[in-house]
């Protein structure tokens, strides 16, 4: 019997590990992924994932 693996998807725009390089990430004890496009999001501007990770809006944003 063949055992189907579920596939990751990016947390911001939904988009598979199948079809873009996706980056594990652990936060606040959880699991979750973001997909290459998506990961400036998350260094610049974490609080536009509100409501797709928990505790995004606490996260500081880089400073440049």
């Amino acid at each position: 019997m063949i055992e189907e693996k579920e596939l990751n998807h990016c947390l911001n725009c939904n988009v598979s590990e199948n079809e873009i390089p996706l980056v594990n990430l652990n936060y606040a004890c959880k699991k979750a992924f973001i997909c290459s496009r998506c990961l400036p999001i998350l260094i610049h501007s974490p609080q536009k994932l509100t409501g797709k990770l928990d505790g995004a809006d606490k996260i500081p944003s880089a400073n440049h």
